[in-house]
């Protein structure tokens, strides 16, 4: 690998990961997303729009005055919470270690070095740049929101990690707040009351039993609770409500109604909220584009392209709404959103170079 890629490549992630761009910092989330206008406005020629929502910016370049390139890649530049100590970027044995390094700032180092070369050709292709702020909390304010104002394009590739394996398809995700009712009584006196724990727990063995959870390789829906809070406090009190939050992941075949009736089915007389829901990723893997992006892949790793499936959600999934195709490719690592993540450095030099190849 070039030693000039490698490092332009690690000094670039490092400076990302430097800042702590997590959704509660909006200064933050402006200080990164200055630092790739900056990189920017050194490209002669591109053309830059600069916008931003509910304090969730964005930036979108692209080598042509077009609103719909033939290929868009997107990332985004915000992270999830970490340990501040994580915020120092560490390198070692080939690897860059800190908050959003492979999650993924490491493949927006990719895009910046990659977007100043193809601005470097005579003859520039067709491709768009998307730098957004807000994929870790839904992506409504970033990608979704530069879709209803007219971007598009004819593939979407999506930098996340995969470890160089094309993701095709993802599951939905909904988050679904639930509320039943109680009355609140003396806890020597139930009677004089109504107890909401009785309810919930039938509940939750109603859907334990309808939603089991599944092995790592098993592809169906899952509803997990992930809070319940039952009462104020008082342990001599029966509570006057309880309330439960699930996480629900849902596949193509099922629908985000149906995973929300069900859970009204199994408490009866609860209120039901969705606070949040996206859609499901899924775009064919035998599509032509898809299948010339793995046989790029192949020729510069030495293997076969790995196809699969992930549990997890993408702003990619906004893409293959409308019937865009999009697809999910990034650099090899490990510890998303965990106390250690790490990026690998040649992966970074090979994923420039594969998205390089794909292009032509």
């Amino acid at each position: 690998m070039s030693e000039d890629l490698c490092g332009e490549l690690t000094r670039l992630t490092c400076d990302l990961v430097r800042i702590e761009s997590i959704a509660d910092r909006p200064e933050l989330l402006a200080e990164v997303i200055d630092y790739v206008a900056s990189y920017l406005a050194d490209i002669p020629g591109i053309f830059v729009e600069r916008s931003e929502c509910d304090g969730k910016p964005a930036i979108v370049a692209t080598l042509h005055p077009t609103r719909s390139p033939a290929l868009m890649i997107n990332g985004h530049v915000d992270v999830v919470v970490a340990r501040p100590a994580q915020f120092v970027p560490e390198l070692r044995d080939g690897r860059i270690y800190g908050r959003g390094s492979q999650d993924m700032k490491g493949s927006v180092a990719v895009m910046l070095r990659l977007l100043s070369d193809l601005a470097a050709r005579p003859e520039r292709p067709d491709v768009g740049f998307q730098f957004v702020a807000d994929e870790e909390i839904g992506g409504a304010l970033g990608t979704r929101r530069l879709l209803e104002e007219g971007w598009r394009c004819g593939f979407m590739l999506c930098l996340e990690p995969t470890d160089l394996g094309v993701l095709y398809e993802h599951k939905g995700g909904m988050w679904i707040d639930l509320r039943l009712p109680g009355v609140t009584a003396h806890g020597s006196r139930p009677w004089a009351g109504v107890n909401p724990v009785y309810p919930m727990t039938v509940g939750l063995a109603e859907i334990a039993r309808r939603f089991p959870v599944p092995s790592p390789d098993e592809w169906r829906s899952t509803v997990s609770p992930t809070v319940i809070q039952v009462g104020g406090g008082s342990s001599n009190q029966i509570p006057s409500s309880a309330t439960l939050t699930f996480d629900c992941r849902f596949v193509a075949e099922d629908s985000a109604e149906a995973i929300s009736a069900a859970i009204q089915d199994c408490f009866p007389g609860a209120e039901v909220l969705v606070s949040r829901s996206g859609v499901a990723l899924r775009t064919d893997p035998e599509h032509p584009t898809v299948q010339r992006l793995a046989g790029v892949v192949a020729a510069r790793t030495g293997a076969p392209a790995r196809f699969y499936r992930e549990h997890f959600s993408t702003d990619a999934r906004f893409y293959t709404q409308i019937d865009i195709p999009a697809v999910c490719l990034g650099p090899i690592g490990a510890g998303l959103h965990s106390d250690v993540e790490w990026v690998d450095i040649e992966s970074l030099a090979t994923l420039y170079q594969v998205i390089t190849d794909f292009i032509g």
